[in-house]
């Protein structure tokens, strides 16, 4: 008798809709990757001023519209090596 196929942990979020930054889950900041400055929720929309760019591996990494060539560049690189985004300081 086959198992039935069970949802993973990040497709189980995916079905609740918590996909998007974390700051919808508590609050959290939220930081681009390439330049380091703080982005909120309201920035997503329309017109976006941030965007979330997507690995390979699923992984979500928020970033400023001005940032997204060289975020697209860092996170290319995590796909590439496997390593972590190298990511730039936080600040507000």
């Amino acid at each position: 008798m086959k198992r039935e196929k069970k949802l993973t942990k990040r497709e189980r979020k995916a079905a609740e809709g918590r996909t998007t930054a974390r700051a919808a889950r508590g609050g959290q900041h939220i930081h681009c990757v390439a330049c380091g400055r703080h982005l909120d929720l309201h920035e997503f929309d329309d017109p976006p001023k941030a965007t979330m760019i997507v690995c390979k591996h699923g992984s979500s990494f928020p970033s400023c519209v001005d940032c997204e060539s060289l975020s697209r560049k860092l996170v290319a690189e995590h796909d590439v090596t496997g390593a972590n985004v190298k990511t730039a300081p936080a600040w507000h």
